[in-house]
């Protein structure tokens, strides 16, 4: 009798951060898997689920399961060596799965600042199935510090692919903007509000809404609505409805990256705030070219960039990227499907990242 396959899926969920559930939610339809049994990362979380744990050893002679690494900052931090260590030693899980996930740049101050790096920690990992990385940056990293892989793009790209959709009305009448990063903004709110409104006023027919898409990020977006005397608009654990409110937009302003990835993905116009390296990465992947506009941006900066990102022509050339990546991103996840079909082993699946 063979014995049933699950993937368990290590992330940050339940933390009213959108990104993070955007990644899941489309693990979820890409696997058509409900990844109920989400890891919860840091020690606490796995002390909390223990009687989880003692439920699945229960059930181990009938079982088998890898631990999918599905996107996020993480490769090359120790915090999450340790936590993926401890989740594949909690399940007994046969080998690790990454697909679309970063690492920061070696010269991220501010990233490295937040979580130390040990790259030694992830090379001593074995069975480790990595199917493809975010984007260049996490690419060079990994073959300086680890292994060589491929540019994939972020996890996320695929929600429009694989998750039930509906197309945003036509025309796009909304301005959206979002800021926010960990612990708080790095951009100035009052240059940020004078770019939009001056962007606004050469395009009147653009209402402006101001995108919440994690709980941290509320008083920044309270402060940023009341200079545009526009709504928020925040995320509530709803991302069908949080990715139709980025869809209706014509050109999205966004410093959280999931903000910038959701509307690459839903074919609107991005523009990034770039306040980490991780945001670099992104935007290397689908344009070949860094970020302009960084914490210090001026109005007119802000303002310029804006016009580019709805250039018909910089649109397209983002969106077919875009498409160029989902193709690849679907190559990771036929494996995913072959291993829960039987179709491959675990070994060949770390065999054939």
């Amino acid at each position: 009798m063979r014995k049933q396959r699950q993937i368990i899926y290590l992330g940050w969920q339940g933390f009213d951060n959108f990104g993070d559930d955007l990644m899941h939610r489309t693990w979820q339809a890409a696997l058509a898997d409900p990844l109920v049994v989400a890891v919860p990362a840091g020690r606490r979380g796995f002390i909390a689920a223990a009687p989880r744990f003692a439920a699945h050893w229960a059930r181990r002679p009938r079982t088998e399961n890898v631990l999918l690494l599905g996107g996020g900052t993480t490769i090359g931090f120790a915090d999450w060596a340790r936590r993926t260590r401890l989740a594949m030693a909690c399940f007994g899980s046969q080998a690790l799965v990454i697909a679309g996930a970063g690492a920061a740049a070696s010269h991220d101050r501010f990233a490295l600042s937040l979580q130390a790096a040990d790259w030694a920690a992830w090379r001593g990992m074995r069975d480790v199935a990595l199917l493809g990385v975010r984007g260049p940056i996490t690419q060079e990293e990994c073959a300086r510090h680890w292994r060589k892989t491929d540019v994939i793009g972020d996890p996320a790209l695929l929600y429009p692919v694989y998750a039930p959709w509906r197309p945003a009305p036509v025309p796009r009448t909304a301005l959206g903007v979002c800021l926010g990063a960990s612990p708080t903004s790095r951009f100035d709110i009052p240059t940020v509000a004078q770019a939009v409104t001056a962007y606004r006023a050469r395009h009147p027919d653009q209402a402006v809404r101001v995108l919440q898409l994690c709980d941290s990020d509320a008083p920044v977006a309270r402060a940023l609505a009341s200079r545009l005397e526009a709504p928020v608009i925040a995320y509530d654990g709803n991302v069908p409805a949080t990715m139709r409110a980025i869809a209706e937009c014509s050109l999205l302003v966004s410093e959280r990256l999931h903000g910038v990835v959701a509307a690459a993905a839903c074919g609107v116009p991005p523009l990034p705030l770039a306040y980490a390296t991780k945001c670099d990465d992104f935007w290397l992947s689908t344009t070949g070219h860094l970020p302009t506009l960084r914490p210090e941006a001026t109005v007119d900066q802000i303002l310029e960039g804006m016009e580019k990102a709805t250039d018909p022509l910089h649109a397209e050339a983002v969106s077919r990227e875009v498409c160029t990546l989902q193709e690849k991103f679907k190559s990771a996840v036929d494996l995913l499907r072959q291993w829960q079909e039987h179709r491959i082993d675990t070994q060949e699946l770390v065999r054939r990242q």
